[in-house]
């Protein structure tokens, strides 16, 4: 078993996974879904990403990966709490979250290797999902707001998942101007991180250990490790 094939059975693996899953309960857990597989995206690029790259800007002018994880970090954050503000707001309260409300930026987030960073964005999503899902669907009608605009808590949920998409976009172009994003394996690692962010959330955890274990199983045979 070469190392591409490992990789192809462990998204096969995922996949299988994704069917079996109970499906999402509501459209609250359906949106947050889309946001994890987003993330599983954005975690499958980085992995094994040496941490050297880290604070390297790809060109002049633009952020390096780290800089481009802490804006991710901070922008979950926020969203978050815009909607858990929008959503239990009361009629006395503006449409307009009070600007002193939005969360602080935190250096401790993206302290560390990629890795620690990767690991703390999870813990974001963790915290997002758990804060959310309780939502009541008829609170996705209320109005806030989002890039001067009045919309509704339902457009703001779905930003998660696409404001993690952008910056997954953005990274990757990092990775590739500096020439770390390798063969096909990180392109593989992309899709097997997308489909395991579509059931983590709602499989048992043994069933994700033991995916993980085939994983590193497949990696240590396909490369003699």
């Amino acid at each position: 078993m070469d190392l591409g094939y490992a990789l192809y059975h462990a998204l096969e693996q995922e996949q299988r996974a994704v069917i079996d899953a109970p499906p999402a309960p509501t459209e609250v857990a359906q949106i947050l879904s889309l946001a994890q597989s987003a993330f599983g995206e954005l975690r499958g690029l980085l992995a094994g990403l040496p941490d050297a790259l880290l604070d390297r800007a790809p060109a002049p002018g633009d952020w390096s990966l780290r800089e481009t994880l802490a804006h991710a970090i901070e922008v979950e954050r926020s969203y978050r709490e815009q909607c858990l503000y929008s959503a239990g707001r009361s009629t006395a309260e503006p449409v307009k979250m009070p600007e002193e409300r939005r969360p602080k930026p935190d250096p401790s987030h993206t302290a560390g290797g990629t890795a620690a960073i990767i690991e703390r964005f999870a813990e974001q999503r963790v915290a997002t999902d758990a804060k959310l899902a309780a939502l009541d669907e008829t609170a996705l009608a209320r109005p806030t707001f989002w890039g001067g605009a009045e919309v509704d808590v339902r457009h703001r949920l779905h930003r998660f998942a696409s404001h993690i998409a952008e910056h997954t976009n953005q990274c990757e172009k990092a990775v590739r101007a500096l020439g770390a994003f390798g063969g096909d394996a990180r392109s593989i690692a992309k899709r097997i991180g997308a489909m395991r962010g579509l059931h983590e959330r709602r499989t048992e955890a043994v069933r994700l250990r033991a995916l993980d274990a085939e994983l590193a199983e497949k990696a240590r045979t396909a490369t003699g490790g």
